[in-house]
């Protein structure tokens, strides 16, 4: 509990009983049983903090009899008194009787409501008055505009009137033997409230009162044998507080419970009032006071025999002869009390409820005491709702991870930073992080040792790890804002220039800050986590994180920590060390050297050239993936720079190499396809001779390389030049040794177009006929006459060079096979003379055959071509032979308007129209 309210007394030992009071500014209008009344001058010195009261009349004769209640209606200047059971109206200043309402016999309480109306029509505020009288079983209601009286309203009740109170502009509520009801005054209808019977539109008291555990009563009047009277305060926003016996419910206009507990005082409350934000109950024994949201009882306050009480600015209590003044405390003295008792729940609903203009920087203040709340929970174990106030204030990260063992929290744990955040209370939030604040709160040091003093417990086992779990909650959602600040999008330079003039460097350090306690959470609650945090990017502290990874063995997780901070040479420099280590586990051996090659890109190419060499040096086929993935960063490697250090290891790495990048990728460079060539022939002459070259004599050849025969890279080299056409042969040539590779010079002469020189090698080299032909056929051209390769072949068998035989039997069969390809008069004048008539016999049936048919066939074209030309005649004499007529009336159907002298266009189906419309028709027609 705390003080609230600075208990005075104003009056003491009054000669006469207080029946009732009012207080109305600084005057104080007593009441008494003799029909006397008082007025008293209060004024409060702020300084001295004491009242003064001073007697400014006493109206002897003011009643007949006892005064039972007062009331003020300022703005028509007149005081309101029931007494002898009637309600009676005097003037303000001199206490003059003006009007005494008749109709009011019999009252026994009266309610008095003020408010403006605008009206409707003309829009004019309008200071409406109503003066609410029960009278037995009836409400009277007399109504002012401004200072005229305009009339009365006579409202039934269902029961005789105990209490009563206006809740709106239009509505009472009715505290009667059994229930409470709403009445509308408009209307006259009346709404049950809370009844001990299930009558319709109402629940019973008990079941309210009941909600949250305050526990049952029967009835309005079910506990004990004395019946106490129904009480109701109206409260803000539309509330009212309902009491009977030592129960309170709070409902709204709509007869619906707006909170789940209700208020169990410690006694029977004889008065309740309401002095914002505090219930007051006068209670047999003593006074409490009470939060009116938490319902916490917040101050007691022995008062003997105390009855009566008027509530509002200026509350006064009263007995039958002294009265107090309740005098409110500072609200900033009354939050730093609950601040100082470490009740940070209730001083911040206090906070909540008070205006700003009552406090000191109410957002700073309620900051302040969240944050000490939430520090107050963790030391509590209640992590998960600390850390839930810490992401809605935004917290500095630093402040929070200072609250965690120096594992999580690392040198932060000296408890230097984590006081240093405290004075940050006072923050501003721009971008959601937190910057400090240069009017800092004198009170915070207070709450700073308590939450030192707790920070000494030490965090162990499963409590650690329920710790870690929600700190992890609140670093990611840290992480996620601090994104959001060191990526903007900014609209135009200046923009960036001005943000990062701002809080772009601090925010870089709260990111490494995060983003290192989250490694460490993840490696403390589930380390599978930390693969994924330190592949995307991060700003891990390296130090911290390298030292902690190593320790684990989390030899992955720190090459990707490398990578994302771009130290490739250690992460290089670790793989090849794990990579040749027999204790490297999975992570020996060169995969994962290659896969992170991979990632690196070509602006770091000569460190990818440097490390490359243990690799291809343990595994050439494998290493040979650092050049070859399909990745698209190896696809930016430099080719020309790749083979050029591939030929300081092996001619079968070249190989390999120029086989994907033509094979695969089809590369055209010229240089690469001579290059493949020379390789080919390279290694055909070292496998023939059994000497490998010294730049081939690697410990692991690569698979299959050596196990290759010459004759298989044979037909691999002759399947490439036939099939290339990038490559020199010229240049070729010149590596061709004059005694070897006959075959491979025939396609290259081939490919030059020296087809005497190729069929030469294949007939006289080779010696092979099959080949020969085969070449022919496939060299072939009619188109071209005097360049047929198979009169060249024959030439090579009937007309040989270098003191060569001719071949007449090889030369007989190629006619008789080819014989229609060649022509007789070539053949006549080449063949010997000796040559018999039989021999040529299948030539020359051949030769003649092959002309029949192509003067047989050019007959049927000309014949064809003929029929053509007079069905296209035909149609053009059709076409000629066809007339329109162009009049005055012919339109055109597309545009509706004549066609005149217009140019215009005739369809085939006759249709006329305009040139610049047929266009248009002709998609209409389609």
């Amino acid at each position: 509990m705390h003080d609230a309210f600075n208990v005075s007394l104003v009056l003491d030992k009054l000669p006469l009983r207080i029946e009732s009071i009012f207080a109305h500014g600084q005057k104080l209008f007593i009441g008494t049983n003799a029909g006397a009344l008082f007025v008293y001058e209060v004024k409060e010195d702020l300084e001295n903090e004491s009242l003064t009261v001073t007697l400014k009349e006493t109206v002897k004769n003011f009643s007949k009899s006892k005064i039972d209640q007062l009331g003020i209606i300022k703005e028509i200047g007149v005081l309101v008194s029931l007494s002898d059971g009637c309600v009676n109206i005097f003037d303000l200043n001199t206490f003059e009787l003006q009007r005494s309402l008749v109709k009011t016999r019999g009252a026994n309480l009266f309610a008095i409501d003020t408010h403006i109306e605008i009206n409707e029509n003309g829009g004019i505020p309008t200071i409406i008055t109503r003066l609410a009288v029960a009278v037995k079983r009836k409400v009277l209601v007399f109504t002012w505009e401004d200072t005229e009286f305009k009339d009365t309203k006579d409202l039934s009740s269902p029961d005789k009137i105990k209490t009563m109170a206006w809740v709106s502009h239009n509505q009472i509520c009715l505290g009667l033997a059994n229930e409470y009801s709403l009445i509308n005054i408009n209307t006259g209808a009346t709404t049950g409230l809370l009844m001990p019977s299930g009558n319709a539109g109402a629940a019973p008291f008990y079941n309210m009162v009941g909600i949250g555990g305050i526990g049952g009563i029967g009835g309005i009047g079910g506990i004990g044998t004395k019946v106490s009277k129904p009480l109701m305060i109206k409260l803000p926003n539309r509330g009212i507080l309902l009491a009977k016996d030592n129960m309170s419910v709070f409902v709204d206009l709509d007869s619906s419970t707006t909170r789940n507990a209700g208020i169990d005082w410690s006694g029977v409350p004889e008065e309740i009032g309401y002095s914002y934000p505090y219930l007051i109950a006068i209670l047999p024994k003593h006074v409490e006071v009470r939060n009116v949201e938490t319902q916490t009882l917040v101050q007691t306050v022995e008062l003997p025999q105390a009855r009566l009480i008027n509530q509002g600015k200026y509350l006064y209590i009263a007995s039958f002869t002294s009265v107090w003044r309740f005098i409110p405390l500072n609200f900033d003295k009354q939050i730093d009390q609950l601040v100082d008792q470490h009740q940070y729940e209730e001083a911040i609903s206090l906070t909540e409820q008070i205006e700003p203009i009552l406090l000191h920087d109410k957002e700073a203040k309620l900051r302040q005491i969240r944050n000490f709340l939430a520090h107050d929970l963790f030391q509590q174990q209640k992590f998960d709702e600390a850390i839930t106030i810490f992401q809605e204030l935004e917290t500095d990260p630093a402040e929070v991870i200072a609250l965690y063992p120096p594992s999580i929290s690392g040198t932060l744990y000296s408890g230097a930073l984590h006081q240093q955040n405290l004075e940050k209370s006072g923050t501003n939030h721009e971008n959601g992080l937190t910057s400090v604040n240069s009017d800092q709160d004198e009170k915070i040091s207070k709450s700073e040792e308590f939450i030192n003093e707790q920070k000494q417990q030490i965090l162990l086992g499963k409590l650690l790890e329920d710790a870690v779990s929600v700190l992890i909650r609140f670093l990611t959602d840290r992480r996620q804002k601090i994104s959001k600040i060191l990526h903007p999008q900014p609209q135009t330079k200046s923009d960036i220039s001005s943000y990062a003039n701002g809080n772009y460097d601090h925010a870089l350090k709260i990111a490494e800050l995060v983003d290192t306690a989250l490694l460490k959470s993840y490696m403390f609650t589930s380390e599978a986590l930390v693969g994924p945090l330190l592949r995307v990017p991060n700003h891990c502290n390296v130090e911290e994180c390298e030292g902690l990874l190593l320790e684990r063995k989390k030899y992955k997780e720190l090459v990707d920590l490398y990578h994302g901070k771009g130290l490739h040479r250690k992460s290089l420099d670790l793989l090849k060390k794990l990579g040749q280590s027999p204790d490297g586990g999975k992570m020996k051996g060169v995969f994962h050297t290659i896969y992170h090659m991979h990632r690196l890109g070509v602006e770091h190419f000569d460190l990818i050239l440097e490390y490359a060499a243990w690799v291809l040096e343990t595994d050439p086929v494998a290493g040979l993936e650092i050049f070859i993935d399909e990745h698209p960063e190896v696809m930016k490697f430099s080719r020309e720079k790749v083979l050029k250090y591939l030929e300081g290891f092996s001619y079968d790495l070249c190989i390999m190499y120029l086989e994907h990048i033509i094979g695969e990728l089809h590369d055209p460079t010229p240089d690469f396809h001579n290059k493949l060539i020379i390789n080919y022939l390279n290694k055909i002459q070292r496998l023939s001779s059994h000497a490998p070259s010294d730049n081939s004599d690697l410990s692991h050849p690569p698979s299959g390389s050596e196990t290759e025969t010459s004759d298989e890279i044979n037909k691999k080299l002759l399947k490439f030049l036939e099939t290339s056409t990038h490559y020199k042969a010229e240049k070729i040539l010149g590596h061709l040794p004059l005694d070897d590779f006959y075959e491979a010079r025939a396609v290259l002469l081939s490919r030059l177009g020296q087809h005497d020189q190729a069929l030469n090698i294949y007939v006289h080299k080779l010696q092979n006929e099959q080949l020969a032909e085969e070449y022919c056929v496939k060299n072939y051209k009619d188109d071209d006459p005097k360049k047929n390769v198979f009169i060249s072949l024959l030439r090579v068998y009937l007309r040989p060079n270098n003191g060569e035989h001719m071949m007449i039997e090889p030369a007989m069969r190629l006619l008789s096979r080819h014989g229609s390809r060649i022509n007789a008069s070539d053949v006549l004048n080449m063949i010997p003379s000796s040559t018999k008539i039989s021999q040529l016999y299948s030539f020359f049936e051949k030769n003649m055959r092959e002309s029949n048919r192509n003067r047989n066939m050019n007959l049927i074209v000309k014949n064809l071509l003929k029929a053509n030309q007079v069905q296209a005649e035909e149609q053009l004499m059709f076409y000629r032979s066809r007339r329109v007529k162009i009049d005055e009336d012919r339109m055109c159907p597309q545009c509706t308007r004549r066609i005149g002298h217009s140019v215009f266009a005739v369809f085939p189906n006759g249709v006329v129209v305009h040139y610049h419309c047929k266009d248009k028709y002709a998609k209409n027609l389609e």
